[in-house]
This record gives C-alpha cells, sequence and structure tokens, in this order.
C-alpha cells in the first residue's frame, strides 16, 4: 500500500523546464522575472522553507519534487545516479500528531507532522525513511515513510514475530536498499497462560531490495533488551541490554548475535549509545551506589586497548555548571536520549525541554534552543534519532 497526499505527481524532466512551468499571475511581482531567474532563487531557499514554498502551487510542489531541482542544487551532474547527501537533523519523536527536529546548519527546531496511521508510531530511522510499528502491542505488519514527502508505504507481514521487543533499520551499501531488522516473540508464545509463558526471541531481517523477510540464522543470546534504541557502527548494529547491563551486536549480513567483549564502565547507569563516522560512543549516568545519586553525566568511546581487546575509554564529562541545569527536572530512573548527528551528540531526555550538545571533534559543549512540543507528546518512550531530510528518494 502506498499513499501520496498530494493531489498532482511530480512532473517529468521536460515538464518541468516547459515554458509554462513557473508562469504565475500577472500581478505577481514574480511574473516579470524569467524562469530560470525564479528557479535560481528557489535554490537558495533552506531545506525547512521548500516544505513550505510546496503549498504555493502545484507547479512549485512539482519542482521540488524532481529529481532536477536536487541535482541542481546540489550541484550533482545529471547523469549521476547516487542519493544527494544533505546536513542531518536530531530528530525526537514518540506518541502523537507531531514530531520535531533540530537543524544544526539553521540552528532551529521544526514541528513534522507524523503519518497518522492507528497504533503506530516511529520506532527507526535509516537516510531519509522512518519505520513506523508497534514496541507495546502486538504489530505483525510494519511501515515506512518519508515525513517531509509526505508518502507511506505498508510491508509485508513479518512471518514469525508478532510482538516486537527491538527494531532498528539500516541503508544498504548501495544506499539505494535498505534492512529492517526486529527481534521479538512470535504468536503462540503471547497467547499462552502467564505461568507457562516461555521467553523465547526470534530475530527477522526485511531487505527492501528482494521485498521478503528472513529469519535470522541464531536465536539471540539471553538478554533483556533496554529502551536504547541502538545504533549501525561499521556494518554491525549494537544495542544497550539490561540486568545487569551490557551490549550487544548483530551482524545482519551473517544474522548473527554476539555479545560485546567489553566490561560496562562501574556505577553507570540508563546508558545510551550514539555512532560518530565510524566511532561508537556511549553515554550514561554514574551513580552513587549507596545512595543511589546522580554524580555526573560521562561520555565514553569503545576503543583497542591491545590486540583483538576492546574497553570503554572516558571521553569527557559534562560540565557541572550545564549538568546541574541538565539534572534538575530528571529523576533517578529518568532514560537519556541520545543521537551523533556529525560531529555532534546530542543528549536530552523526555522531563526536560532542554538538549545539550557535545562536539566529538573539538570538545565543545552548546545547549540547544528548548524543544518546541515540550511538555506535550513527551513520555518515557521518546526517541532521539538521526535523521536525512530528502523530498526526492527511491525509498517510496
Amino acid at each position: 500500500m502506498q499513499t501520496d497526499n498530494f493531489e498532482s505527481k511530480p512532473k517529468s524532466e521536460k515538464q518541468l523546464i516547459s515554458g509554462d512551468f513557473l508562469q504565475l499571475e500577472a500581478q505577481s511581482p514574480w511574473s516579470g522575472l524569467p524562469e530560470d531567474v525564479i528557479e535560481r532563487i528557489l535554490l537558495w531557499l533552506p531545506l525547512a522553507s521548500t516544505l513550505q514554498f510546496r503549498s504555493v502551487c502545484k507547479k512549485w510542489n512539482s519542482l521540488f519534487l524532481s529529481d532536477g531541482y536536487w541535482r541542481k542544487r546540489y550541484g550533482m551532474d545529471e547523469n549521476q545516479d547516487q542519493e544527494v547527501k544533505r546536513p542531518a537533523w536530531f530528530f525526537l519523536c514518540t506518541t502523537g500528531k507531531f514530531s520535531c527536529a533540530f537543524d544544526f546548519e539553521m540552528n532551529r527546531w521544526y514541528k513534522i507532522p507524523n503519518p497518522s496511521i492507528p497504533q503506530m508510531s516511529i520506532i527507526a530511522a535509516a537516510g531519509s525513511v522512518l519505520c513506523l510499528g508497534n514496541l507495546v502491542a502486538e504489530c505483525k505488519i510494519l511501515s515506512i515513510c518519508n515525513p517531509i514527502k509526505k508518502r507511506v508505504k505498508q510491508l509485508p507481514p513479518t512471518s514469525r514475530i508478532q510482538l516486537i521487543h527491538k527494531a532498528t533499520m539500516c541503508l544498504n551499501k548501495d544506499a539505494h536498499s535498505y534492512k529492517i531488522v526486529v527481534a521479538g516473540e512470535e504468536n503462540s508464545i503471547i497467547s499462552a497462560p502467564i505461568n507457562s509463558r516461555v521467553y523465547t526471541l526470534y530475530t527477522e531481517i526485511y531487505d527492501s531490495s528482494t521485498g521478503h523477510w528472513r529469519m535470522a540464522d541464531n536465536p539471540l543470546p539471553n538478554a533483556k533488551f533496554g529502551s536504547d534504541p541502538g545504533v549501525w557502527c561499521k556494518g554491525l548494529f549494537y544495542c544497550i541490554t539490561e540486568l545487569p547491563y551490557g551490549v550487544v551486536r548483530f551482524d545482519a549480513e551473517g544474522g548473527i548475535w554476539s555479545e560485546l567483549d567489553a566490561a560496562m564502565p562501574c556505577s553507570v547507569s540508563t546508558p545510551v549509545l550514539a555512532e560518530s563516522n565510524g566511532r561508537l560512543i556511549m553515554v550514561g549516568r554514574v551513580v552513587n551506589n549507596l545512595n543511589k545519586e546522580i554524580e555526573k553525566i560521562q561520555i565514553w568511546e569503545l576503543q583497542s586497548v591491545g590486540r583483538d581487546i576492546k574497553a570503554w575509554t572516558e571521553l569527557q564529562q559534562m560540565p557541572p555548571s550545564i549538568y546541574s541545569e541538565f539534572m534538575a527536572p530528571l529523576k533517578f530512573y529518568s532514560p537519556l536520549v541520545c543521537s551523533a548527528i556529525g560531529d555532534w551528540l546530542c543528549i536530552g531526555t523526555h522531563l526536560s525541554p532542554c538538549a545539550i550538545a557535545f562536539n566529538l571533534y573539538n570538545y565543545t559543549w552548546k545547549s540547544l534552543p528548548s524543544d518546541p512540543l515540550f511538555p506535550g507528546n513527551r513520555n518515557f518512550r521518546l526517541l532521539g534519532l538521526c535523521y536525512m531530510p530528502a523530498l526526492s528518494g527511491w525509498h517510496l
């Protein structure tokens, strides 16, 4: 199933350059400008402004949805067959009608309408595509969407899994297709009586290049997934497990789960992972085990400390002046939200409108403007994702 919220479909390249494409009303101050001049002006619009300008008329909507416009905007050769790379946004999402995204280039937040699909919310992202599903109730059918393009596509049902515990998404090496990985329980187990229920997890992989789900080769290690959405780093998916805290990784090519052989930092609490330019980063609280008070927020990086030996090494501690303000509304068990946008490591929480960013290149800190959706549409299931905004694309 595929839906399109716009009445008119994108025009072909020949139609886009036809003489009547950008004709405006005679009384408009734009009417005296040549068409190529108008198009050059529109090429300078910030990406978020193109969303607003699409509603001016059907012709401008078609222009902003065309591959030709984006190739000109980013100086790409007409015969170059690749996805246009744009600055990523820090995307905050949970249940509700809107998500919000922070644009570091413009230093501002944008409100992004969520797809109106009953009992579904955003659970993962890859490139310009979001994955929709349900992590708290039975869910056998997922959807993908491009919130900028306002298109939604329903995927085939999973083969075995019906109650999803963990979901993630990544682009394939060709960058023209994607994979979705879900781990969860099958229907027969969900229907079993509570006292006879067996806690067994399975893994399924959907590949958009084939359009089918397949089972992973081996079962998941005996560990409980945490609230951390996990990240992809150098072709592997990493996520936090709880009771006790640890990290597991998944190789989608081989369908194999394994435990990361690196001891977790002492007294760490509510850790979350992020990936930046091939670096695996972890953010978490350091807690005093005697009185359960939070002593600091620490950043670690997974590094090699010997042959085939990995360890979490301390990278930076949140400065006291920033820490005191950021931690004021938080409770001991409040989860952190984290995502890396380029060199910026963004840290937030559902209990505060304030998000903090740490630059992994020059080790500087900055406070982001207040989240415009706070406190509405905020709960402990808040996710922080890296999203690449794009109007054109091959995904949908």
